[in-house]
């Protein structure tokens, strides 16, 4: 029987597991290889400079949003999905590695054998596996009516200055995600609207800002002068393309 974590944990209504150390060597050589072979969707922007905050000053161009979580994302992904994925861009032993990769799902939905939460190689396999997935697919046809499409790991955010576009981009994603066996969170998706939270942040046309609430929850309790000067910058960034 292989082994491949330390033990598991609940943290926030996650179960997260801790690799052992032969797993985590082996998430260093996955790494290494899906790097150097794959070049990853430009909407993608948990592998781009300034991440979150690079995609919502993009979207600040547009007037309509809407955004769609997936639900228990790394915890849907199978082992089967990434044995094929990894297969696909030539990695040898993908099978073994894929084992080496997934855990026994702790939710009573899904696939038997998952990639988990608290695996470092988690995060680059879900994005392989969602890249071949028929969400891509939508992603091209947004982009061909004029509407804007960031990925951040498990939350797909799109925007443009059409409504009616917008309305019919958000049916087809849904679509799409149920094709790739990735279920929506029916507590955080958001229709196409003129405003919207999204990484703690308000985006509307023109302004993006951190929350009032996430500010609060920042300063609810002692910070040390180093943590506030680094929240107060980060919160500047987020702000700095605000339309005059």
């Amino acid at each position: 029987m292989l082994f491949n974590y330390e033990y598991q944990w609940d943290k926030r209504g996650k179960v997260i597991f801790a690799p052992n150390e032969d797993c985590d060597r082996r998430a260093q050589q996955l790494i290494r290889f899906i790097e150097a072979r794959v070049d990853f969707p430009e909407c993608f922007y948990h592998y781009k400079p300034g991440g979150h905050v690079a995609a919502l000053h993009r979207h600040l161009e547009n007037q309509f949003f809407f955004k769609i979580d997936i639900r228990n994302f790394f915890y849907s992904i199978s082992r089967n999905r990434v044995a094929a994925a990894l297969h696909r861009i030539g990695y040898p032993y993908a099978r073994t590695f894929a084992k080496w990769s997934s855990v026994k799902n702790p939710y009573e939905v899904g696939p038997r054998y998952v990639l988990p939460i608290g695996f470092r190689q988690s995060p680059i396999l879900a994005s392989l596996c969602l890249m071949r997935s028929p969400v891509m697919e939508v992603v091209s046809w947004a982009e061909e009516m004029g509407a804007f499409v960031s990925i951040y790991l498990d939350d797909l955010v799109c925007s443009g200055p059409d409504k009616a576009v917008l309305e019919t981009l958000y049916d087809l994603f849904l679509i799409a995600f149920a094709e790739a066996n990735l279920s929506a969170n029916p507590n955080k998706i958001v229709p196409p609207t003129d405003s919207l939270v999204v990484f703690n942040c308000n985006l509307r046309e023109g302004v993006a800002s951190v929350t009032p609430e996430r500010i609060d929850e920042f300063f609810n309790g002692w910070r040390s002068a180093e943590a506030t000067l680094a929240f107060e910058a980060y919160c500047n960034w987020v702000s700095e393309r605000n339309a005059a």
